[in-house]
């Protein structure tokens, strides 16, 4: 063969492993960066479930001491529910006047007049305003015949 062949073969090797060699080094550095990825979801996956195991334990914490806030609170609720059974039941209840003041206002509604129903039929006649002849509020200038018809 010939020298020309000879270097025309050598140029065509050096292309093809030119372009071979790009493609498996991008092969290669995709590879690299998808599997670096893959660890720094790995590690943010980690940290998530650390934070939801902290946020658990403190929730798990705050409800515990809600549930000691509660007792506590109901524990007070029955001793001030006793102390006030037993107190009402040492004292016989107090009427809130004494007996002679009760007495008096009795015998004061006792002393009282009735009113008696026929008082109030007594009330028969119309309000100043729209009395005969007189000027007021609701006076208008109809005459008295009208004013007469109308209620």
């Amino acid at each position: 063969m010939t020298t020309i062949a000879w270097l025309g073969l050598l140029i065509i090797v050096a292309i093809s492993a030119f372009f071979l060699g790009s493609l498996f080094t991008k092969k290669q550095f995709k590879h690299e960066e998808i599997e670096q990825q893959a660890k720094q979801a790995e590690q943010n996956l980690e940290q998530y479930r650390q934070d939801v195991a902290d946020h658990l334990a403190s929730t798990k914490k705050l409800v515990g001491k809600m549930q000691d806030n509660y007792s506590q609170l109901l524990q007070h609720v029955e001793d001030t529910n006793q102390l006030l059974i037993e107190e009402k039941s040492k004292k016989p209840s107090e009427p809130f006047f004494s007996k002679e003041t009760t007495e008096q206002l009795q015998a004061s509604l006792r002393a009282r007049p009735e009113k008696r129903r026929s008082d109030e039929s007594t009330y028969t006649n119309p309000p100043v305003d729209y009395a005969e002849g007189e000027s007021g509020l609701f006076s208008d200038s109809r005459s008295k015949s009208e004013q007469l018809k109308t209620p």
